[in-house]
């Protein structure tokens, strides 16, 4: 931890589940947790997860199944990784339990987790949107079991299938392939990726502003989005990217696919998660709304003013040169 202490937990999938409970209570809406791990793991994960609105039948114990990975923080941001366990790709088959959803949150912890066939598979058989956290798909992994930043494989072919793609600004290299430092060039960069094929691209940038793009028809537009940073002292950012995420797809598929407002409540759940040392850090909807008022009301003032004076202060449109 960058306090200093030990920890050990259950987390990735964990924490995308544990907000998106929060956001579906009180609703029928059931989210779907696809996973394999080891059967020493399988009763403390069941019970960590088990919520009304939570379908655990893609909970998979088998041989070897938890993937394990020890972080150990260079300070609040950097980290490095080891990791002593993959686990066994998803199959084909697994892919049916999503057949019906309204969205599926893509987020493997190494190349191997999520073949591309089953995400070819999934744009065939639902119109559901694809979420892909692009973080698993450029991180390699040595004979000592230290995880390292590489190209991002077959980028192409996932871009044709995928709606929305997820990534902080130090992957944002190695997904274009060269280095990227200014605002202009992770414009560029981001609003390139929409073109290609994705409904939107977002990137995160810690503790400093996100950056959105977007496609409407033919046209390709950006914005930035603040993040909440006074909601209290940073204690563990491990699984803030999950967190935002899952409160992205929430917002994208609930609010009429709008990207700002689904940005705002991804960075509301990933700074909270870093407030907390929990699983579960995320207070009941209602408070979650009562942050996002309070930390962005001058912004959605403004993003409003934007819409009906063409001021283009938040919302820019991507011409190119």
């Amino acid at each position: 931890m960058p306090s200093g202490q030990c920890s050990e937990r259950y987390g990735a999938v964990a924490y995308s589940v544990s907000a998106l409970l929060k956001l579906l209570e009180r609703s029928s809406d059931q989210v779907i947790c696809l996973s394999h791990l080891a059967p020493e793991d399988f009763a403390a994960v069941s019970a960590l997860l088990d919520h009304p609105n939570l379908d655990l039948t893609g909970l998979t114990p088998m041989d070897k199944g938890t993937t394990e990975i020890e972080l150990t923080y260079l300070n609040g941001k950097e980290r490095q990784s080891r990791q002593s366990n993959v686990m066994p790709p998803f199959t084909l088959g697994e892919m049916d339990l999503f057949s019906e959803c309204e969205a599926v949150l893509l987020m493997p912890l190494n190349e191997s987790d999520i073949p591309l066939a089953c995400v070819q598979k999934l744009r065939g058989m639902t119109k559901g949107l694809l979420f892909l956290d692009v973080h698993g798909l450029i991180t390699g992994l040595n004979e000592r079991g230290e995880r390292f930043r590489k190209k991002w494989a077959d980028a192409a072919a996932w871009l044709r299938e995928i709606d929305i793609l997820k990534m902080n600004d130090s992957e944002t290299s190695w997904v274009a392939g060269k280095p990227l430092k200014e605002l202009e060039e992770f414009v560029e960069f981001a609003a390139g990726i929409v073109a290609s094929g994705p409904k939107a691209c977002w990137i995160t940038f810690g503790d400093r502003s996100s950056l959105v793009s977007w496609r409407r028809e033919k046209r390709v537009f950006w914005a930035q989005v603040p993040v909440v940073t006074d909601i209290g002292p940073v204690l563990d950012t491990t699984g803030c990217g999950d967190a935002s995420s899952a409160g992205f797809l929430y917002s994208y598929v609930k609010l009429f696919h709008n990207p700002i407002h689904s940005v705002i409540l991804g960075n509301t759940l990933g700074s909270l998660k870093a407030a907390s040392l929990e699983t579960k850090a995320f207070p009941p909807l209602m408070e979650i709304k009562g942050v996002i008022v309070a930390h962005y009301g001058e912004y959605l003032h403004t993003l409003l003013d934007d819409f009906l004076t063409s001021n283009h202060l938040i919302v820019h449109e991507f011409r190119g040169e």
